[in-house]
């Protein structure tokens, strides 16, 4: 479909969404790359609030995993396409992953969830389709306000500052390593969140990638010496690949103290990745937006930028130097991924203070009650 039909597909079916009532005890989570992540979080939360009579239509592309498991009476599973009609008639409309490209109703509040704080570019950064089909966006301080209205080619007064609603798990109990069979007499867990390079589905590449499919470590021979360094100290590293990542470039053959798990992995173990990022003592990721929320935390952080500027020439980032952002050890080379993890394992932490400056820069609320936050901006609670 070209720019031009889709701007007129949008305008008609925008131009009828006016003209459909809508339920204003109707709510619509949507989410065409898995039912999780902040969208997830909003409902999980909005379904144990006491005395909610609302109706909640869940349009995922999972919605048949779902449908299958245990849920509330008053919830109900369906595809996306078949969300369309939902979306007509519901009052209330979030979404983090995909969206419908109609402009809400004047009685409509569409809640634009996104999928944290960017680094790298993100929408009208890359292009000049339109991106405003909602009512409001979630930005997670003022530092990010300019960047997301950019982003979205929005106005000022539709970006508010909220946290992101994935961030409440990172300050709730829970077991994740039980959940993903992983329990054990670990002294240490380090998380390693590569974001992703190479994505057919999002028919992006961002970036090359090393025979192992992640960065720094390019052989099996390196990723077996920073085995070593982790059985020696009873540490365990988890990569967790990108749910948006191609799985056939990834070498997933575990060691014994590395563990490479993927987003199918996470979700059938029911394990909240912010729980797992809650129970690591520290953080390996490069230019994903989750270190931005890792940062609410205050623990250390290493930054894989071997490939920065050839992701810079690709992809690109949102602001014109992204370094001052980056609070940790940036890791070039194995012989760097190892410092890291010796830091970790001697508690050795020299970027407390930076990761304190960027940590207020990039998030105004610390509190763990995000969800219950965007319901009442979106008039819910």
């Amino acid at each position: 479909m070209s720019k031009e039909q889709l701007r007129k597909l949008t305008g008609l079916l925008s131009f009828v969404n006016r003209l459909i009532p809508k339920s204003r005890k109707k709510i619509v989570f949507y989410s065409n790359m898995g039912f999780r992540d902040n969208v997830k979080a909003v409902y999980d939360y909005l379904i144990t609030c006491p005395g909610s009579h609302y109706k909640i239509i869940c349009a995922v592309n999972d919605w048949q995993e779902f449908a299958a498991k245990p849920h509330p009476k008053g919830v109900r599973f369906v595809s996306p396409l078949r969300g369309v009609w939902h979306f007509f008639t519901s009052r209330y409309f979030f979404y983090s992953f995909g969206k419908y490209p109609v402009k809400p109703a004047p009685n409509q509040m569409v809640v634009n969830l996104w999928h944290g704080s960017p680094l790298k570019k993100i929408g009208n950064y890359l292009d000049d389709q339109d991106q405003n089909f909602f009512t409001i966006l979630l930005a997670a301080s003022d530092f990010f306000v300019p960047i997301m209205q950019k982003a979205f080619n929005c106005r000022p007064e539709q970006v508010v500052v909220c946290g992101h609603p994935r961030n409440d798990a990172l300050f709730q109990p829970g077991d994740p390593l039980s959940q993903l069979g992983l329990a054990g007499s670990w002294k240490r867990l380090i998380l390693w969140l590569p974001t992703f390079r190479q994505s057919a589905f999002l028919g992006n590449q961002d970036a090359s990638v090393s025979g192992t499919g992640l960065p720094i470590l390019q052989s099996r021979e390196e990723m077996e010496r920073i085995n070593e360094v982790l059985a020696a100290s009873d540490t365990l590293l988890i990569a967790k690949i990108h749910p948006a990542q191609d799985l056939e470039q990834i070498d997933t053959r575990g060691f014994s103290h590395i563990r490479i798990l993927t987003n199918d992995q996470m979700q059938k173990a029911e394990c909240n990745l912010y729980q797992l990022l809650a129970s690591a003592d520290g953080l390996i990721t490069d230019y994903s937006s989750v270190y931005f929320d890792y940062l609410l935390l205050n623990r250390p952080i290493g930054f894989t930028v071997d490939d920065i500027e050839e992701y810079t020439q690709n992809r690109g980032f949102v602001v014109d130097d992204p370094r001052p952002l980056m609070p940790g050890r940036f890791i070039h080379t194995p012989e760097e991924f190892s410092l890291f993890v010796g830091d970790v394992i001697a508690g050795s932490d020299s970027y407390e203070a930076q990761r304190k400056k960027v940590g207020e820069l990039a998030n105004r609320y610390h509190d763990g009650m995000d969800c219950k936050r965007v319901l009442e901006l979106a008039g819910i609670l």
